[in-house]
This record gives structure tokens, sequence and C-alpha cells, in this order.
């Protein structure tokens, strides 16, 4: 299956749009690319059907875990080192990435992966991380935070805390240098990043230097145009995203908690410059477009990029070259941001 993806990816679009099932994809001045349409459409086969409340949680992490890397462009060659590190209750793993040209005690990148804090691990973001490590020349190191429901919040943000304290103290021994550590990652990942920046705005401890959030859920409010215009046939649904937030927090009481919902810090002044990365198909574009807004309007530097012919995960989704051609563009934004 996976070869045969890569020969289809190398045909041209004309050939692409033979093999997609009824007419492009369009939305007002975006229009779906053949090769994301396909993709789509292949998610929409394989994906787990039936009533998602009555679906174990751990079904979905297997079969995520399983699908990982059928649609990614394949990396170059990375090192990679497995960690394990203690936190409250518990240890969580960190996997460390070493790209073949890395600078001697250099920039590093935390990597919070996606998953609407229920699912996705190391391994759903194994084939990025290396990707993300070889285009910065950069170590990544990327988290496996506890996951809801089992951990509600704040453990996984505190998780994802830890971690990052975890190689401040010990940048000597793994090569990098402190005080240009990163902090990224994907929807529920760019959550976590972004209230991760926060958290240590508010409590004073080492900012990291700069922010990757690629298509972040920053908001829990459902009024986005986007959230209704996609709410259904986009791979992000609006029965997943309603099952992804109950698990992850108290829907009652969280919701307009800033560590929840960024977008509701009131004074983002002084949190780390950012690249912000929205998809044109999301259902969460929205809310990423007016987190950049918010950022900005503060004085925070940020760089802002909306790919309008991409769906949701589309960072995933490289062995279609314009989604690949995406991850390049803004990881050499987050290299240039300072």
């Amino acid at each position: 299956m996976n070869l045969l993806l890569k020969l289809i990816f190398r045909l041209p679009d004309s050939l692409l749009k033979l093999l997609v099932s009824g007419e492009a994809k369009t939305f007002g001045d975006r229009t779906m690319t053949p090769g994301i349409q396909l993709i789509l459409s292949l998610l929409e086969k394989n994906r787990i059907k039936g009533d998602i409340n009555l679906i174990d949680p751990q079904i979905m992490r297997d079969f995520y875990d399983q699908m990982a890397g059928r649609m990614e462009k394949k990396p170059p060659s990375t090192a990679t080192k497995d960690h394990s590190i203690d936190v409250d209750q518990g240890t969580i793993p960190i996997r460390e990435y070493s790209p073949g040209k890395v600078a001697d005690v250099g920039p590093a990148l935390l990597y919070m992966h996606g998953g609407g804090w229920t699912i996705g691990s190391i391994e759903t973001h194994d084939v990025l991380c290396k990707h993300l490590a070889n285009l910065l020349g950069w170590k990544v190191f990327s988290v496996g935070y506890r996951l809801a429901p089992e951990y509600k919040y704040p453990v996984l943000l505190e998780d994802c805390d830890r971690a990052l304290e975890w190689i401040t103290e010990n940048a000597e021994l793994l090569n990098i240098n402190p005080e240009k550590l990163s902090v990224g990652g994907d929807s529920a990942g760019g959550n976590l990043s972004a209230s991760l920046c926060i958290k240590r705005k508010e409590e004073g401890g080492l900012l990291p230097e700069r922010q990757l959030l690629i298509y972040p859920g920053v908001d829990h409010d459902d009024d986005y145009p986007s959230m209704q215009d996609f709410a259904e046939g986009y791979f992000l649904t609006e029965d997943l995203m309603t099952w992804f937030t109950k698990n992850y927090i108290r829907v009652n009481e969280d919701l307009d908690d800033f560590y929840v919902s960024p977008i509701r810090y009131p004074n983002p002044k002084g949190l780390p410059p950012a690249v912000v990365i929205t998809a044109g198909f999301d259902p969460l574009r929205d809310m990423g477009i007016a987190y950049a807004k918010h950022l900005r309007d503060s004085g925070v530097e940020v760089i802002e990029r909306e790919y309008q012919n991409m769906i949701h995960g589309f960072a995933n989704f490289t062995i279609d070259p314009l989604a690949y051609n995406a991850v390049v563009e803004f990881a050499d934004d987050l290299k240039n941001i300072v």
C-alpha cells in the first residue's frame, strides 16, 4: 500500500484528478489540491466508524499508531535516543532526534504531538519530527505526555512543562543551548505549546525562545465560521472535537481557563515570537488566525501562514509534495523568526 501510494503521488495533478471521485472540493476562493483530496478520501474510507462515545480510546490510539508513517514522505536517516523522565506519580518518554548536521551546543525544539489530548504518540509523529530535525538542523525532543481521559487537564500541560525543565536541566549532557530552546506542536500539541509559553511567563520561568503552532486548537468556542463550515467531512469532525474536549477538561469549569483556551490570555505581551500555521479546509482555521492577531496586537512577533488548499493534519500527510513543501516553509520560518 505504501509503495502504491508513493507511485500515485508521483503522478501530475492532471492524472491525480482522475483518481479523485467527484468534483474538486472548493469553498469560497479555496480549492483543495487533488493530492490532498485523495488523502482525505482515503482517511474517510479507513477511519473507525460508529459512535465515538462508545469507542475505547485505546482502540483509537492503536489504530493511529498503526497508520503512522503511511502517508508521509520518507525522512532522512536520523539518529534517535529514547529517554524516560520522572513526572508526578509516574514517568513519561522523550525521544531525542539528532539530524546529520547539527550545531555544537545549538538550538533545540521540544515537540508536542497532536491528537486531541486523547490519541497520538511519539510514534505517530516520529516521521514529522525527523523531518523537522533535518530541516531545522536542530535537535528535536518529542514528549510522550500522558493522555486523556485517563489523565485530565492540567496533567498533560504539567508533563510538557516538566519535559521542558528536564531538557533545560540536562542541556550540557544533551549538547544544546538552553537559551535557544523552542516549543512547538500541532493541533492539541499546538494548544499545549501555546499554553506552556503562557505558563512559563506567568510563573516567571525560563521562556522558550520561540513557538511553532501548527493548526493549533487555542479556543473552545465553536462560534468561528470555519468550525461551522468544516464540521463534517474534513477529517477533524465536530463529534470528534467534542469527544476530545470532554476527555481533556471539565467542560463546565475549565473552558474559560487561559491554559485551556490560550486566546483568552489577556496579556500576551512578552510571549515568544510565534509561527502560526493554519489550513484552509480546517475547522480550527479561524481560531488560529484569531490567535495570530491576538499575539500580534500585543506586540508579539508573528509569522502567519494559511495553506488554503490543505486540511487539518497535513503536516503528517507529506507523501503529498505540496504538504511537504509547506513543512519545509514553516520550518524555515521558525529558524528565521528571531
